[in-house]
């Protein structure tokens, strides 16, 4: 399994995640993920820690979905992984993603502030509610695009950057269809057939967790940035600026 390392020291791990690896083992998931990736890198070191909240998450700070790449943090023993979930927890990060979107976004710069919780009717997805909790996404276009294949979305797609200033499960995903704007491909909160029209394009949705700022757990200020997945850059040169 090969997996780019941004970042590490003794306590710290930044890795990108590629496209297709699941995070966490689970009796759903039959191929090796990253939490395997982790724990065979480790070795005897992981293995030395006894404490129950290590153990369960093999030191993962937070998650990313299958699908989606790019920079995910790692704490190499508890008192790092306390510190960095207390982190996440306080919101005393950055967290910047990038997404290639149907329809023109506008205005150029926004916040969306809504409630998610878990779908009544499909336990796998998550929706805007009311009785949910509070949700907060900031975007910024970076170019537009002409896309002859989407007239339901004004033959239109927007490539974004995205602010999380909360980390609700698939908080950008929601978000981005409930305003009418789905991520390209995204096979659970996009069109069906346009779905699958995109995905002649692109094998996986376009969300990219591009960048994370924050202060690590020996002191240092990092600012880790992941290269965007091959196939991505491919689809965007390919595209005509709208």
């Amino acid at each position: 399994m090969e997996i780019e390392v941004l970042y590490e020291d003794k306590e710290t791990l930044v890795i990108n995640k590629p496209v297709g690896l699941v995070v966490n083992r689970a009796d759903s998931v039959a191929a090796p993920t990253v939490q395997d990736w982790i724990e065979e890198r480790q070795g005897e070191k992981f293995f030395q820690y006894t404490d129950k909240l290590f153990r369960q998450r093999s030191g993962f700070c937070h998650r990313l979905d299958k699908e989606t790449s790019g920079c995910l943090v790692i704490a190499k023993n508890p008192d790092a992984l306390r510190y960095y979930l207390k982190l996440f927890k306080e919101r005393k990060l950055t967290k910047e993603y990038v997404a290639l979107v149907h329809g023109r976004v506008e205005p150029s710069e926004g916040t969306v502030i809504l409630p998610m919780k878990r779908s009544l009717f499909d336990r796998e997805k998550w929706q805007v509610h009311y009785e949910g909790k509070k949700a907060v996404t900031s975007w910024k276009v970076l170019k537009r695009f002409r896309y002859e294949n989407s007239e339901h979305w004004k033959n239109a797609l927007t490539y974004l950057r995205l602010n999380l200033k909360t980390g609700r499960t698939h908080q950008i995903r929601v978000h981005l269809s409930f305003l009418g704007w789905p991520i390209f491909a995204d096979e659970k909160y996009l069109n069906k057939e346009l779905a699958e029209r995109d995905r002649e394009f692109l094998s996986h949705h376009f969300l990219h967790a591009e960048r994370i700022i924050f202060k690590s757990f020996s002191g240092k200020e990092l600012e880790m940035v992941a290269p965007l997945p091959t196939d991505c850059e491919v689809l965007l040169k390919g595209m005509v600026s709208d």
